[in-house]
């Protein structure tokens, strides 16, 4: 049996599945789960998660992950983070709260440095289709908007990774001790 084409007034995802592909997004308890689950130090994961939410604070949406990479390999000799956890840290800017963070952001610069940027210049510049586009739109935020935008993405990210830092060594710290314990309780029965 074969099934008739679909008509063009069909839409080609249900609601329900459109809503699945964006849950991650969506949230967030899910983001963290996976970072303090990591088989690493606390140390380690808590500095990658610390890192991963400065960089997605910053004006460098598309080139996030391949920062944390490069950050990852430079600063090799001076100190390891959990690259897991700073990748998915990274989602914290995400199609969803890109205009909200940089606004935001924007909007403490401007107590540093002048800037008239409105709210809807801004989502213009984050609406691209092209590489192109998304170029020009990275260099605009960076050099043309720039000093307003780069200054309050530097205070906020690092306000937030001061804050995450003691938060995921915490979580990170009581979820390897609970594996411990269930552990060690599981080798006492046998």
């Amino acid at each position: 049996m074969t099934l008739p084409p679909k008509s063009a007034h069909q839409p080609s995802e249900q609601p329900a599945q459109v809503i699945r592909s964006w849950w991650w997004y969506l949230a967030p308890q899910s983001w963290l789960r996976t970072i303090v689950a990591q088989e690493d130090t606390p140390r380690s994961i808590a500095l990658g998660a610390a890192l991963g939410t400065f960089i997605a604070f910053t004006p460098t949406v598309g080139i996030q992950m391949v920062l944390v990479l490069i950050l990852g390999w430079m600063l090799r000799p001076f100190f390891r983070f959990n690259r897991v956890a700073a990748l998915v840290a990274v989602y914290i800017s995400n199609p969803i709260t890109t205009l909200p963070i940089y606004w935001f952001n924007y909007w403490i610069g401007t107590f540093f440095s002048p800037g008239d940027l409105t709210r809807e210049q801004l989502a213009e510049l984050l609406c691209y289709d092209s590489f192109f586009a998304w170029w020009h739109s990275l260099w605009t935020l960076t050099v043309e908007i720039g000093t307003p935008l780069l200054l309050g993405s530097a205070i906020v990210g690092l306000v937030v990774a001061v804050g995450i830092y003691p938060l995921v060594h915490w979580l990170a710290t009581d979820i390897q001790a609970r594996k411990h314990r269930t552990s060690a309780a599981s080798r006492g029965k046998s």
